[in-house]
């Protein structure tokens, strides 16, 4: 338990202890754990085993995996609309195709939106590691899985598939399309 952090795990016993109204000698006789260990627990001088947290958690109504979360704000990120990153993708039939970035900096996935011109396509086949979800807030475009299947997507209609498959787009429309696209690979533009 050495990268535990014992004194998160204690701080966050007390705090719902507390929030409960409920006195050390109240949770020790509710959980059959002595209250001297769990003084010791909520102040981080001593490391329990997982069966005394899940008796102190089921006393406190609190899932076990709570004390584990990693609460880091900084994982939480907003974009606002005139924040995101726009950028031209390419260039098809004399037409940019736009994509704003609505996630960006160290995660997991990242999220973009791409305006996609009528008459246009994404260009070659692309191939990459990760997944990807698209999602069609406007118009239509049709979407190619290299050795796979051409699928017509229209508005409100998603595909998912690994990136490994090669994939692009086309929008053989006169009406211009908009997409959501949510990736797990790292983007590079």
């Amino acid at each position: 338990m050495s990268d535990i952090d014992l004194n998160k795990i204690g701080t966050i016993l007390k705090n719902r202890r507390s929030e409960k109204n409920m006195s050390i000698r109240d949770l020790a006789a509710r959980s059959e754990i002595a209250a001297s260990t769990i003084s010791q627990i909520e102040t981080g001088k001593t490391s329990p085993n997982l069966l005394t947290l899940q008796a102190l958690c089921n006393a406190l109504d609190l899932p076990v995996f709570s004390l584990f979360l990693d609460e880091d704000i900084s994982n939480v990120r907003l974009v606002r609309h005139n924040e995101q990153q726009t950028f031209i993708r390419n260039i098809s039939n004399g037409k940019a195709l736009v994509e704003s970035l609505i996630t960006q900096g160290r995660n997991e996935m990242w999220g973009a939106i791409i305006d996609i011109p009528s008459n246009s396509d994404s260009g070659t086949y692309a191939h990459h590691g990760g997944e990807e979800l698209v999602f069609i807030l406007e118009g239509c475009i049709n979407f190619e899985l290299e050795n796979y299947n051409t699928y017509v997507l229209e508005k409100y209609d998603c595909l998912y598939y690994p990136n490994y498959i090669g994939h692009r787009w086309t929008n053989t429309s006169d009406i211009d399309a908009k997409m959501l696209i949510i990736s797990t690979s790292p983007y590079k533009f």
